[in-house]
């Protein structure tokens, strides 16, 4: 089966799930509107001359309460259905050379000094970025662009660096159902592929890799006596109704709080952030975790998720509920006050910086799990939709580059035209002349796209491609500006004397 079929028969399937979700989330609507009305004949009944019994509103009640709850699922099934068709939408666009105007750029990892990024159109409009079809998380979306187009300190890939790469991208190629689960994350809402997700905090990810000083036994044990302290004190106040003994607690508690206030306002002022931030990748982890096969780069990026036995995404889930149970002892007027008398609130405190002293200097390296994935997943996409793509072979040698019919990769297949290309020892240099419009810049642009691709681990658009490590380096589009000065001719001179540069410090340039 093509891809084109896969994609259209699942595309027709969602389709017909999303009609049937429609149906059943209206009837679940016209339930919760039947029996709150059933709720008010009830109420008007009792305080009515029928003189009913109050109980006779609990059927009512629960009846509107689990239609509530059905409707607020389906809701969300429904915008996951919902997601998932664009998101095949967007392939089939894809595949019929209508992906221009579909998807993120990647124009704010455009770099004007970068050595070939804007000649080769790897980020901007129709750019081998939007190509890929950009991953959902802003760490995801960074891993591509590092890996389309490094800094000029980046070091070159080795070959079996490639080779691993590659042998992901093959392993994933099938994982159609990852694929789309992974693209129907995002905000709850159908309102989701307005707003693009915020970018990861820095400042958020040094918070909780270090500890603010809760994590000290004695402050626990003088949680637990003050909290026991704090439970007889209640009791004393119910058997006797004096509040004198709680009023003596309570302020020894104060003074205990007050000592914690800057650990505890630290909390309090990031807790609800970091959960935000990890509960955008623990779905993409909980993903990762359970991708089955042998290969070596997978089995490496899954281990970097496990400590103690325990996995990155039931640890987020740990962290996740001590934060909603803190959040709650805080802003609920009904627990608050036993929360505080208790302990609770410190015990809770001290829950969620012991987990940052035990996994908050992981966070870092599940993020970096997550744009991996999702990297190697773009390539993925882009292998199963492209079958004729070729994976190079990647050799230590000489500055080498041979290619059989070698085409442009952003140009649909029924208009690219493919040309042999050979550099190597016998044959340095390639001196491309015709006349205008006849493909020059384009077979030009051919070779240092699919050079990118090869250096990222990702097929190329060729029947045959064997290639050293290679930088790349471009001095095709040249801009002049008014306010640095520089002239087309100045830009041109100054991009060059970089490519000059960069060949010069020993790197296999191409």
């Amino acid at each position: 089966m093509t891809s084109r079929t896969e994609y259209e028969q699942r595309l027709g399937d969602r389709q017909q799930a999303l009609e049937q979700l429609r149906k059943c989330e209206d009837q679940a609507a016209n339930f919760r509107v039947f029996f709150f009305g059933v709720g008010l004949f009830c109420v008007w009944t009792i305080l009515g001359s029928w003189q009913l019994p109050w109980v006779l509103l609990l059927l009512p009640i629960g009846l509107f309460l689990a239609a509530f709850v059905r409707h607020e699922r389906l809701q969300r099934k429904r915008w996951d259905v919902e997601r998932a068709i664009k998101y095949y939408q967007r392939c089939l666009a894809r595949l019929a050379g209508d992906w221009g105007e579909v998807g993120p750029m990647g124009e704010e990892f455009l770099d004007p000094t970068h050595l070939y990024a804007g000649d080769l159109d790897v980020f901007g409009p129709g750019s081998l970025f939007q190509l890929l079809g950009s991953p959902i998380t802003p760490l995801g979306r960074r891993t591509l662009a590092q890996r389309l187009a490094p800094g000029p300190k980046a070091p070159l890939p080795s070959s079996d660096q490639v080779l691993q790469w590659q042998n992901s991208v093959r392993a994933l190629r099938d994982q159609l159902d990852l694929r789309e689960e992974l693209a129907v994350l995002g905000p709850a809402g159908p309102s989701q592929d307005k707003a693009p997700p915020q970018q990861t905090d820095d400042a958020l990810h040094q918070w909780l890799s270090r500890a603010s000083g809760l994590t000290a036994p004695w402050i626990r044990l003088l949680a637990y006596v003050l909290g026991l302290l704090g439970i007889i004190a209640l009791g004393f106040w119910f058997v006797t109704g004096s509040l004198s003994a709680i009023f003596v607690i309570v302020l020894i508690q104060l003074v205990f709080v007050y000592r914690l206030r800057h650990s505890l306002n630290s909390i309090k002022q990031h807790s609800e952030h970091a959960v935000v931030e990890l509960r955008r990748i623990v779905r993409v982890l909980a993903a990762l975790e359970k991708i089955p096969g042998e290969d070596v780069e997978l089995q490496r990026l899954q281990n970097e998720l496990i400590h103690d036995g325990l996995k990155a995404s039931e640890t987020i889930h740990r962290f996740e509920r001590w934060v909603s149970q803190f959040e709650n002892a805080r802003h609920n007027i009904m627990i608050a006050p036993l929360a505080f008398v208790t302990m609770i609130n410190i015990h809770l405190a001290c829950a969620i910086d012991l987990w940052r002293s035990r996994h908050g200097h992981r966070v870092d390296r599940w993020f970096c799990a997550v744009g991996e994935l999702e990297t190697l997943l773009a390539f993925s996409q882009l292998h199963y939709e492209n079958p004729e793509y070729c994976f190079p072979k990647i050799i230590n040698d000489s500055p080498h580059f041979v290619a059989t019919h070698l085409a442009h990769p952003l140009l649909h297949k029924d208009t690219a035209v493919a040309n042999d290309v050979e550099l190597s020892e016998d044959c340095r240099m390639l001196l491309v002349s015709g006349s205008n419009m006849s493909g020059k810049s384009t077979l030009l642009r051919s070779i240092g796209l699919n050079t990118v691709l090869a250096m990222a681990g990702a097929p190329v658009c060729a029947q045959h491609l064997k290639t050293s490590c290679l930088q790349v380096a471009a001095a095709m589009r040249m801009q002049d500006s008014l306010q640095t000065g520089t002239s087309h001719f100045l830009a041109e001179l100054q991009r060059i004397r970089l490519v000059v540069k960069q060949a010069s410090h020993g790197k296999r340039t191409g």
